[in-house]
């Protein structure tokens, strides 16, 4: 009878192991974290491992040996996606060294030194200490989104529960050299609940997490698509409108002198400029978020950059009659990602164009100062009120001013250059002054 009920106990957990695997593989296509990757592989694994116990014979060697080696392995590997889901770094040392370990301890006390006791024992030291870290992971809730921190807590009272039933386990196993581990006894009809148990209340604790961080993803996703539409319709309306009137005006006078042609077409040039970063700021706040773009890093001479992007400014600053000044300094290395960095440039260089009046000058320097790369963008505008600057960096604050030509703007740069400047490890500061003009420090770490 004792048999009978553990052969239904392995085909039903090995059941929920794999029908837990294939419905987390289908959720985990539709979220960019590597967590459920991780736990679908792992249930898979302790599937096919419990499969082996139900098939097999008792004394066949997938029984006795192939399926604790699996179920091991299934289990590191659903802890090292708990690691990844909560984006911490995995210890090769641990989820492939411990496994490794079980693998030898198994082999060796399975066909060298043949002892079930100290097989079975040693391969539940192994599960216990999967579940004494399993436990620490689910109680380390500093950097667990609050939305997950439930989530968590529940599944740290199912680890409570595996960690004291296995230790009772192995210390019956250890006092008591005549029980066979293997037999349908009492206490292997148990661990075998235990298992069950912790598949089914952890997996469905991490499907919930899942879900929920699914649906935090989209909402912000969302978010994000009614503020972009909203900008669009904003601020993409007034330029275009008036690069249609200008265009119609030019084709529609024939009297206009050679001097209001080339007027209009300074006006239309600025126009059409100021659209194209407006549509850039867009495009790359929507793309540069950490969950939807993955970006690559490399070594930087920003003193390449600044020179590279300064020629899209040459008629703006013509037009209004700016003093455009470069201070370039030496070795200026950083590293970042290259898209970024034009971007951060092409954004400060545009807003001090944009608020410097008819004659200003605007001073574009890059210094090594200790371990930074400083970039500096000072202009003489009009300045900030003191009470304005803390709130140029928050995207729901209006703060878009009209610039000293009557340019119009949403207030997108400044925030997507915070967040680009934090993307590659650096820090933005501004210093103004009203009446007297504007200073924008950016500092990034310095490379060799």
């Amino acid at each position: 009878m004792g048999m009978n009920n553990l052969l239904v106990l392995n085909i039903m957990n090995a059941g929920i192991a794999l029908i837990m695997g294939f419905y987390m593989f289908f959720l985990q296509r539709n979220t960019l974290s590597k967590g459920p990757g991780y736990w679908t592989l792992g249930l898979l694994i302790i599937g096919l491992g419990l499969s082996f116990r139900a098939i097999f014979p008792v004394e066949h060697v997938f029984a006795i040996a192939v399926f604790p080696i699996l179920l091991t392995i299934g289990l590191y590997t659903y802890l090292a996606g708990i690691f990844k889901f909560k984006e911490r770094n995995i210890n090769k040392w641990i989820f492939i060294g411990i496994p490794i370990l079980d693998i030898l301890q198994t082999i060796v006390f399975y066909k060298i030194i043949p002892s079930r006791q100290m097989q079975v024992g040693l391969h539940t030291m192994v599960v216990v200490i999967y579940g004494f870290m399993g436990l620490i992971e689910m109680l380390r809730l500093s950097s667990t989104p609050k939305h997950l921190k439930k989530i968590f807590l529940l599944n740290a009272s199912t680890y409570v529960v595996l960690l004291l039933l296995m230790l009772v386990y192995v210390y019956a196993i250890i006092t008591n050299p005549n029980i066979d581990p293997l037999k349908a006894s009492t206490i292997v009809i148990i661990s075998h609940i235990i298992v069950g148990f912790l598949l089914i209340a952890t997996t469905f604790g991490l499907l919930a997490a899942v879900n929920i961080q699914l649906n935090t993803e989209l909402e912000d996703q969302l978010k994000s698509k009614i503020k972009f539409l909203s900008i669009i319709g904003h601020d993409l309306r007034s330029p275009v409108g008036n690069i249609i009137n200008f265009l119609s005006l030019l084709q529609d006078e024939s009297d206009l002198s050679e001097w209001e042609r080339k007027q209009y077409l300074g006006i239309l040039n600025t126009l059409s400029q100021s659209t194209f970063h407006l549509l850039q700021n867009l495009l790359e706040w929507a793309t540069k978020s950490k969950y939807l773009n993955k970006f690559e890093s490399e070594r930087i001479d920003l003193n390449q950059v600044i020179s590279g992007n300064i020629h899209l400014f040459k008629s703006s600053t013509a037009i209004k009659s700016i003093n455009l000044q470069i201070n370039e300094g030496n070795h200026t290395y950083i590293q970042g990602n290259a898209n970024m960095i034009q971007s951060i440039v092409r954004n400060l260089v545009s807003n001090a164009v944009k608020y410097t009046p008819a004659g200003g000058t605007i001073t574009i320097s890059s210094e090594k100062v200790l371990n930074n790369i400083r970039l500096i963008v000072s202009d003489t505008g009009h300045g900030i009120k003191p009470e304005l600057i803390n709130s140029l960096f928050d995207f729901g604050i209006s703060k878009s001013t009209k610039g000293t030509n009557g340019e119009v703007g949403s207030g997108l740069g400044l925030v997507l250059c915070k967040e680009l400047i934090s993307n590659n490890d650096g820090v933005i500061q501004i210093e103004s002054q009203e009446g007297v003009g504007t200073k924008v420090i950016v500092e990034f770490p310095a490379v060799a």
